[in-house]
């Protein structure tokens, strides 16, 4: 394929970038470098053919992405043909694409452009409209560009002066650190023009042919309840359609307009209606899936994040627990946790998972309810202990223990005797670290029955760090060779039980230390002299 049919395809789809997916930087990146490479083949000329474009001698398909596109925002602005010279610079193309995709001024016979484009000062692009275009600027390598002027700014982003630096780097500079919406904003539409758009809104039934500017646009200017609720149909029906296309910057852009403006103070009982039941057909799963997806990946947007979840209450929540599950590092998680915490519906939502029929819902509920310390939720996570999977039941003591209620730690300590052993010993952890006469006896007679040799040793280990005086006079008897309780005691409980000696370091553990190096055994004789010069 010619070298210009193929620059043709790749401005194109710069083109359509910046309208429909002007977040995606990234694409606009490698558009623009390809941009840049194809050009130095020679110049190409851009004209519209219908429904077509043609590049140079080259016509290229309206079914390829942008191209229908390009030439439509071709015929809005009069201009009858784009000249791009040779070895043109990313500024000037990025530019150029820029002032395509701002909206026109119809029947001024493409003046508004070449005055656009004027105020950029490109060295080798000429957009040729109607009326006469002004002459192609000669090239000049080291004259800096002129910045535009601040009512006309077609290449906001773009640096003022080239003098020091590559063109291309400078302008992909520019697209990394553009804001989301990159796309000129239009002026405020006067009133004439809105009813027009109005007009235009009841006849179509294309509604993504519309920008979320447009729409506002209109909003703005209606009069009556009933015009401003067909408008925010159309903007529902837009949100919907973006979901579907994978633009979760402009699903955002719409959904917090329409929150900014309901919560701007609406007198009209009917136009707060209106919006009210917008807002509530936008919090649908999908859609605020979209929202909370951009937390991670664009940060700097966080408060509209918050603002547009907040807004749609639980179901906010649930979209950004479905985040935080799905949260590769840990790094991650936290950021979404703390953005989780400021939604005022964070805990209810969570208490609302804990009834789900599926395990690991609740056991993330759980979790989370935990590392919030939501107190409100007590009584559910403790009703959780009797949750038929143990690995609820895990989650929830965890999450208790977080707590530390008074009501929070009964539930832990009746854990102690729980049927499954992992939950046993997942609440003999937590409660090892109360160092208190109730630990000591909730273990020592837990102890006496546990038939799981891994509960056991963890019994054990809770003990030394428990450290009661009761509790060292356990590990003593659990430690010697005989006892009324342990007639043939295995070798590793006596070890556990030296060890836990070591840990308790008391006076009383210490002694028993001294006396059990001497041991028979050679194992628990060799633990016990380790644990005493520890102990030392």
């Amino acid at each position: 394929m010619d070298y210009s049919a193929t620059f043709a395809r790749h401005f194109a789809r710069l083109v359509s970038l910046l309208l429909h997916d002007a977040g995606n930087i990234d694409e606009q990146k490698v558009s623009l470098r390809a941009l840049v490479t194809l050009s130095r083949n020679g110049p190409v000329g851009l004209t519209p053919e219908g429904t077509t474009l043609r590049a140079n001698e080259y016509v290229v398909p309206s079914a390829l992405t942008g191209v229908h596109d390009i030439v439509a925002r071709l015929i809005e602005h009069s201009v009858l043909r784009v000249e791009i010279g040779a070895g043109s610079k990313a500024a000037d193309l990025l530019g150029a694409a820029r002032i395509l995709v701002a909206h026109g001024v119809p029947g001024d016979g493409g003046a508004h452009v070449r005055k656009k484009l004027a105020a950029m000062k490109p060295r080798s692009i000429v957009f040729v409209t109607p009326e006469p275009p002004p002459a192609r600027p000669e090239e000049a390598p080291t004259e800096a560009l002129t910045p535009p002027s601040p009512t006309e700014a077609p290449t906001e982003g773009i640096p003022v002066s080239l003098s020091e630096a590559p063109t291309e780097a400078i302008a992909m500079s520019a697209l990394a650190e553009a804001p989301t919406e990159i796309v000129d904003t239009p002026p405020p539409r006067a009133t004439q023009q809105a009813a027009a758009l109005l007009a235009e809104l009841s006849g179509s039934q294309d509604v993504s042919k519309f920008t979320p500017q447009e729409l506002f646009a209109a909003l703005d200017a209606t009069s009556t309840a009933d015009l401003a609720t067909r408008v925010l149909d159309d903007l529902v029906l837009l949100t919907e359609h973006c979901v579907r296309t994978g633009k979760p910057t402009v699903v955002t852009e719409i959904f917090h307009g329409v929150v900014a403006r309901d919560t701007a103070g609406l007198r009209d009982p009917e136009l707060k209606r209106a919006y009210v039941l917008a807002i509530r057909r936008m919090s649908k799963p999908a859609v605020l899936r979209a929202v909370a997806s951009l937390i991670l990946k664009r940060p700097a947007g966080k408060q509209t994040y918050y603002e547009v979840l907040e807004r749609a209450g639980e179901d906010g929540a649930d979209a950004v627990v479905e985040q935080i599950n799905q949260a590769p590092r840990a790094e991650d998680r936290r950021m979404l946790v703390e953005l989780f915490r400021e939604l005022t519906d964070a805990v209810s939502a969570l208490r609302r998972m804990l009834g789900d029929s599926r395990w690991f819902v609740v056991r993330n509920a759980a979790d989370l309810l935990g590392e919030m310390q939501a107190a409100s939720a007590e009584a559910d996570l403790v009703g959780l202990l009797r949750h038929t999977d143990d690995r609820v039941r895990r989650a929830a003591t965890n999450a208790l223990l977080r707590l530390g209620t008074p009501h929070a730690m009964k539930g832990i300590y009746d854990a102690v005797g729980d049927a499954s052993p992992e939950v046993r010993m997942q609440a003999t952890v937590a409660i090892a670290t109360r160092k208190d006469s109730r630990t000591s006896t909730t273990l020592i007679r837990a102890i006496e029955d546990e038939d799981d040799a891994d509960v056991q040793l963890a019994m054990i280990a809770a003990l030394g760090k428990v450290a009661t005086p009761d509790a060292v006079q356990k590990l003593i008897k659990m430690a010697e060779p005989d006892g009324r309780l342990f007639r043939k005691k295995a070798t590793s409980l006596r070890v556990a039980a030296v060890q836990a000696l070591g840990d308790a370091k008391t006076q009383a553990a210490v002694l028993a230390l001294r006396e059990l190096s001497a041991d028979k055994d050679r194992d628990v004789r060799e633990t016990a002299a380790r644990a005493l010069a520890q102990a030392r």
